[in-house]
């Protein structure tokens, strides 16, 4: 490069940020907006101003040590009601036969909402017992093998245990047909 080259990317460099700085301070006023402060003012927080916050959010407040009291008392029921479930499901188990199981018809009304996976949907049929545990991968992979993921439609649907995968599908996308 020359001397005359070089000069002209200088004086390139400098007019470039001589504009840069014009449009900076003078036409955006960002060095006059930094020396004003805002001022908010705040109300004091008293007794009578959180009651009416309480009051109006429809909340209640508790002291920490009946918080922990409550969460205590919380844990220790939910830990007593699953050993009484588990015990219950332990005997219930004794008592029926296999054969009774798959005899038995189980019906459910599955609402399916916005925003619900094909996985939520299958989890939530695993849990009312329409779909066996090991059928619920099976049943996201039919959706998604035949493309109906995007055709399951929002609503509530009766569904039976002894229904098939596709018929399950078909009845939550709507009778849709690739």
């Amino acid at each position: 490069m020359t001397n005359n080259g070089i000069r002209g990317f200088a004086a390139g460099i400098l007019l470039s940020c001589a504009v840069f700085a014009f449009f900076y301070y003078l036409i955006f006023n960002h060095g006059e907006q930094a020396a004003t402060k805002q001022v908010v003012k705040q109300t004091p927080l008293t007794e009578a101003t959180v009651n009416q916050y309480l009051a109006s959010n429809h909340r209640k407040a508790i002291d920490l040590d009946a918080y922990n009291q409550w969460q205590n008392d919380t844990q220790k029921a939910t830990e007593k009601a699953g050993s009484e479930q588990k015990s219950d499901s332990d005997n219930s188990k004794k008592e029926s036969s296999s054969d009774s199981d798959k005899n038995k018809k189980t019906t459910y009304k599955l609402h399916i909402k916005s925003g619900m996976t094909p996985g939520d949907i299958s989890q939530e049929l695993v849990a009312a017992k329409i779909l066996k545990a090991d059928k619920r991968s099976d049943f996201d992979a039919y959706l998604k093998k035949n493309k109906l993921e995007k055709y399951v439609q929002l609503g509530s649907f009766n569904v039976s245990s002894d229904m098939s995968i596709a018929k399950l599908a078909q009845v939550i996308t709507k009778n849709h047909t690739n």
